[in-house]
This record gives C-alpha cells, structure tokens and sequence, in this order.
C-alpha cells in the first residue's frame, strides 16, 4: 500500500493500530514487535513526530545508522542483524525504515534477509527516496564501490510518504531527488516531460510537490507493476543510470563522493548524448539532448573528470547488472516518452561519447 498525503500523522497511526489489532492502552510503540531503523538525520529532524505519533519508542527499539552511502555496506547490516537479534525479533516483528533513499534501500534488505524476511515499512523522508528508492521492492547495498550489487525484491507492505519533509531538506538534497523527476519526465513524455522544464517549486508549496510525487509515483509503479523482477520493461527506469552509477563508483573510489541524483543526472546528459548514434530519430535525439543539458546544466555542478579516468569509468560500466555477458545493454531514450531498454552499444562508442564529455566540460 502507497499512501501519498498531507496528513501522515492519522493515516500512520491508524495503519499502525491497525495491524496490531490491539485494544491495549499501552503506546503502540513501545509494543515488543515493532523496531525503527532510521538515519542519524532523521533521527535529529523527523523521529520525534513518529514517536509523538505513536506514542512513545523503547530506545532499544530505535536504530539510528550513517547517513547516505556510508550505510550501504555488510559491516552495517550486520549491525541491523545484531540489534534486531538482541531485542528478540521475529519473524512477526515488523521494521519501519524512516530516512532516505539509502536508508530504505539497506533497511528494506535487512528486513528481507532477516530470518528470512521480515515485514518491513517505508517513511521516506527525501525527494530522491520518495520518488524512487522506497517505491518499487527494490532493496540493496553495495559491494565495495559497486553499486547495489547485492539486494533482494522485496515490497514494503506499506509507504507513507509526505512533501511535509521536504522543507527539512537542504537544496542540494532537493536537487538530488529531482534528477529522478527529470527521469520520470523523459519516461512519460507529454506533461511529465513539460514540468521538468518548470522551475523547481518552492518546498512551503504542499500541493505543488503533492502533485509532483503523484505522478511520479504512478510512473513507477506502473512500470513495476508490469515487470517486478526487471526481466524487461522495469529496465526502463536505468534510464541514466548506467553512466551515472559508473560517475558515482568513480567518486567514492576518489574519496570525493558526490549525491546519487547529481550522479544520475549528468548520466541521463551523457547517455542521451550516447543514444544519438542509435536513434532510429536521429533529429528529435538531438532535441532532447539540448534540452536535458541545458536543463542540467542550470540545475547541477558538472562533473569533472578526465580522459585518465576513463578506463575506470567503463570498468565499472562493464560491471553494470544490466549486461549480457560482453555485451553492453543500455537503457536510452530517443525522445520523450521514446525510451528502449536492452540497446546494445560497442565500447568505443562509450568511450568516445565520455571522451567528448570532457572536451565539453575542460
């Protein structure tokens, strides 16, 4: 179940007190079952609405973790497991995952993996997990500086998500997110794809940003509907992901990390770019990818690398999950509401089309 809204408060608690089917007058926190994992962010800005929510948490039932990336590893999960364990979870329990994107993503995998999977909830409390990473059953953490190279498909029975988050945002987060809605935009087409061109609103604007998630949401869920486990059209939504999964390795490998949806961003310029030398409209190819860079280009820093970095960056191209043995699979879109998946492209068109990058960005 999905719930987009204003009044979160309500439909949480109701939720909550729904599951438990309880009459108890004890706080629905404090119930030995229930376990909140959260960011060390979210704990400082967010917790305490969910704990005024509920009623009062146990702190041995809450779990603050780093934030961002710096969580998405084994040595993380193992802390997750621990506590879970030590607190006598079980495979009753239930873990409500409060934070962001990567916060959903190793939350969700713990819950999954957990003996053998336990029931999980999502709250994300970022634009870049409220559109993307809480929605879809995707969970994962990385592998070293792979990304999500190890995950499970599995849904959260519920999502609760909110724009009242937003405003707790910096810029940069806002930022991170909207490069998702850039995605979704070139996805759908048609207003999607008109909106994206609109300035960013402004995050006191509720109902604005309540539209934007909505038909955010829709786009994926549809698209995950149709192709849960990404044998085909959910593939769909790496759209700029394989070149921006590669900017964002080669980041972390530098000690120079850089957000996901900056990443994702210049990856949707480089891969439009790429998707020109395939396009069976070669002319509207071209009119989208001056579009997007220009859209890109008023929005986000570039991201500098340089011809040395290369080999790198198509080793990690090589590891993308999408590939077919020697075969580099893309993801492109041709025009709005124009995208294919499983595009085969040679190396040296890459190589040429990142190569061109840096020409543009020296």
């Amino acid at each position: 179940m999905i719930w987009c809204g204003l009044d979160i408060a309500t439909e949480f608690s109701e939720a909550l007190s729904s599951r438990l089917d309880t009459v108890s007058e004890a706080p629905i926190g404090s119930k030995p079952d229930i376990f909140f994992l959260c960011s060390q962010s979210t704990h400082a800005l967010c917790l305490s609405f969910i704990d005024d929510c509920v009623g009062g948490i146990p702190e041995s039932h809450i779990l603050a973790i780093p934030d961002g990336e710096d969580a998405k590893n084994l040595t993380i999960c193992e802390t997750i497991y621990t506590w879970l364990q030590s607190n006598q979870a079980q495979r009753s329990s239930l873990l409500i995952n409060i934070g962001g994107g990567a916060l959903c993503d190793v939350g969700g995998f713990c819950a999954s993996t957990y003996l053998r999977g336990i029931e999980f909830w999502n709250i994300p409390t970022t634009l870049l997990a409220m559109v993307d990473a809480s929605v879809g059953g995707k969970t994962g953490i990385n592998l070293g500086h792979y990304k999500n190279y190890i995950g499970t498909f599995t849904q959260a029975t519920h999502i609760f998500i909110t724009p009242h988050w937003l405003k707790t945002l910096p810029p940069a987060e806002i930022l991170s997110g909207w490069a998702e809605v850039i995605k979704h935009g070139i996805l759908s087409g048609g207003k999607a794809w008109s909106q994206v061109q609109q300035p960013i609103p402004n995050t006191n604007d509720h109902q604005a940003w309540l539209n934007i998630l909505e038909w955010n949401i829709k786009i994926k869920s549809r698209i995950v509907k149709a192709d849960f486990e990404e044998k085909g059209e959910r593939k769909l939504l790496n759209l700029g992901h394989s070149i921006g999964h590669a900017l964002e390795s080669l980041s972390l490998d530098q000690g120079k990390p850089i957000p996901h949806g900056y990443a994702v961003a210049w990856g949707l310029v480089i891969e439009t770019s790429l998707a020109i030398g395939s396009s069976p409209t070669k002319e509207e190819t071209e009119s989208l990818a001056e579009s997007l860079k220009a859209i890109v280009k008023g929005l986000y820093t570039p991201i500098s690398f340089t011809q040395n970095d290369v080999p790198a960056l198509m080793n990690f191209i090589r590891a993308d999950k999408k590939n077919n043995q020697n075969n580099l699979l893309f993801s492109l879109a041709f025009a709005p509401g124009n995208c294919h998946f499983n595009i085969a492209v040679s190396p040296e068109d890459v190589i040429q089309t990142l190569n061109r990058y840096v020409g543009q960005t020296d």
